[in-house]
């Protein structure tokens, strides 16, 4: 019986002695009196699509280029998978990592052992001061965040401190500030392989950290890869968004904050939002110590601010902002933190330099030797618990040393005179020996020669020789 397709029987449902019908063996009978194919099933249309999908999607990685920056900067939801929530987003980041690698936490966990970073630390991390392009940076970032999202009520002075323990404003490893915001060389941390820091699987495919294994922070304010994809921003209109400037970075920098925080006026705003952008508590309390110095110690209300902070910033959008904008923003090392790079170029806020300290000794370099700090530049290390003077000239407190002096010996007392100096010996003058004269050897006369006198010979006479006296005109 042949079947119409108004008979309101499915072709998938015929089957044939039980068994679904399939398509008829090669060489059978086909022409008008063959028998009717029956028309595919749902279950072989779905194999089929899956099997040419899956193929599509082959090629297209074999055959698609990498990304440029501003093509990873504009992804879209058309172009990408759907979003994850955090854990996922967070599970992923943590995906491949070997046996025994340290694991990125979904949320924050706090130490209950944490100390209060001492306020000499503080000082001495603040001592060198911030480039005058850094600080406009922050200063127009907390302005156009301001402007776009009042109720965050961000401060310059965060991000400031964010860039210090980050890349010490841009200068970490002696890189140098330009002025129009990028650093020479590039800021790249350290590989996020699990063994000192937490995994974190490539996301970039080296783009901007040139590792295709793992990533790495990149940029003044140490965003790792897949947080700045989320946060990245152009602080000009005419070029694509740069993590390796410091005006961009300050203002994706901003935008996290305000997202993670909230309502950065409050104490506890402000401690969710670096919380947030580092799981640590040693560095939320080093980052909020900064920023509060910076606040109180640089006056910026005569600085005039050169950028643009009155257009909003872009809401986060596609794949990578709403998978990847809970994520750490920089989960690695604070490098900056531990950089001794003194303060170069235009600075604000920088530390004079005192007169060095009697007795000190200096290395080849003019650098006072030993500990290798001096006055305006970092005193201690971010998390050492060591405490320096709040002088910022990088003696430690208490130690009683100056750079190149003995660490054995005690403090001097205070007040004690000085010791006087031991007097110079005179030498005493060598005498020198008189030459004893020698007398002259006595002149001895020849010899008077006599004839003798032969008998009958009368003695033979000479002539007279002439006498020649100057001038010589005639010969002799």
């Amino acid at each position: 019986m042949r079947t119409s397709p108004d008979s309101g029987i499915d072709g998938s449902a015929q089957q044939t002695d039980g068994h679904q019908q399939d398509d008829p063996p090669e060489g059978a009978q086909r022409g008008r009196h063959a028998a009717p194919r029956a028309p595919a099933g749902p279950y072989r249309r779905r194999r089929r699509w899956l099997v040419a999908a899956a193929v599509t999607a082959a090629l297209s990685g074999l055959l698609a280029p990498p990304p440029s920056p501003q093509a990873a900067a504009d992804v879209t939801d058309l172009a990408s998978p759907k979003p994850l929530s955090t854990g996922q987003a967070i599970s992923f980041l943590g995906s491949g990592a070997p046996t025994g690698s340290i694991r990125l936490a979904d949320t924050p966990a706090h130490t209950a052992t944490a100390q209060p970073v001492a306020a000499t630390q503080i000082t001495g991390l603040a001592a060198n001061g911030i480039p005058n392009v850094a600080l406009n940076a922050y200063r127009v970032a907390a302005a156009r965040m301001g402007n776009s999202t009042p109720s965050c009520g961000i401060d310059w002075s965060l991000l400031a401190g964010i860039g210090r323990v980050e890349s010490n404003h841009g200068r970490y490893g002696g890189a140098v500030l330009q002025p129009d915001g990028t650093s020479t060389p590039r800021i790249i941390g350290p590989s996020l392989n699990g063994v000192q820091f937490a995994f974190i699987r490539d996301t970039d495919r080296g783009l901007w950290d040139g590792d295709t294994i793992q990533d790495r922070a990149v940029g003044p304010m140490q965003f790792i890869p897949s947080t700045w994809r989320a946060y990245a921003v152009s602080a000009a209109s005419n070029r694509a968004p740069d993590p390796f400037n410091i005006n961009d970075a300050a203002l994706a920098a901003a935008h996290y904050l305000c997202v993670a925080g909230g309502d950065l006026r409050t104490s506890a705003g402000e401690r969710r939002a670096v919380m947030a952008y580092n799981h640590s508590d040693s560095y939320v309390n080093e980052v909020l110590g900064l920023a509060h110095a910076y606040a109180a110690g640089i006056p910026v209300a005569d600085i005039p601010l050169v950028g643009n902070t009155s257009d909003p910033v872009p809401a986060l959008s596609g794949y990578y902002g709403t998978t990847y904008y809970n994520a750490p923003a920089s989960p690695g090392p604070a490098i900056g933190a531990s950089d001794n790079s003194p303060a170069s170029g235009p600075t604000t806020g920088a530390s004079s330099r005192p007169a060095a300290s009697k007795g000190s000794s200096r290395g080849a370099a003019g650098a006072p030797a030993g500990s290798g700090t001096s006055a305006g530049q970092p005193a201690s290390d971010a998390g050492s618990g060591t405490s320096t003077s709040g002088s910022g000239t990088g003696t430690p407190t208490g130690s009683g040393t100056t750079p190149g002096s003995d660490p054995g010996s005690g403090p001097a007392p205070a007040g004690a005179p000085a010791p006087a100096p031991a007097p110079i010996p005179v030498p005493v003058p060598v005498p020198v020996p008189v030459p004893v004269p020698v007398p002259a050897a006595p002149i001895q006369k020849p010899p008077v020669v006599s004839v003798p006198k032969v008998p009958g010979v009368p003695a033979p006479k000479l002539p007279a020789t002439p006498v020649c006296e100057p001038p010589l005109l005639t010969p002799c």
